[in-house]
């Protein structure tokens, strides 16, 4: 029980420093690891690992054990941020990649490219 508190407490703290952090940056990172160079291909899905809610409109928000498909990642100064679709592909996003067991991989060909602004 002891183990399952330090965890979530971990959690916590974890996206506490994530969303304070990139709610005050304009840009996450100045390049991304695609499958292709336009970043239309899917490089990863997997399921959510609890539940998440973006800090603002450029996250993904979702619910533990959702499906989410990953379309990129963001490299250089935020390795820690990847962006995707939830099940619907109806809602894109960025989220912390902690949140995310990976369970099927599409290609283990990545692409760096630039991030736009």
């Amino acid at each position: 029980m002891a183990a399952i508190h330090f965890y979530r407490q971990g959690l916590l703290l974890l996206l506490f420093n994530f969303i304070s952090t990139a709610a005050f940056e304009k840009r996450f990172s100045d390049f991304k690891r695609c499958a292709d160079e336009e970043c239309s291909m899917l490089l990863c899905r997997g399921k959510a690992v609890t539940d998440f809610s973006g800090p603002d409109c450029r996250f993904l928000s979702f619910k533990k054990s959702e499906t989410i498909y990953v379309y990129y990642k963001l490299s250089g100064r935020r390795a820690d941020i990847w962006a995707g679709s939830v099940s619907t592909l109806t809602h894109f996003g960025y989220f912390p990649k902690d949140l995310l067991a990976v369970n099927h991989l599409y290609t283990d060909k990545e692409l760096e490219v630039p991030a736009e602004v």
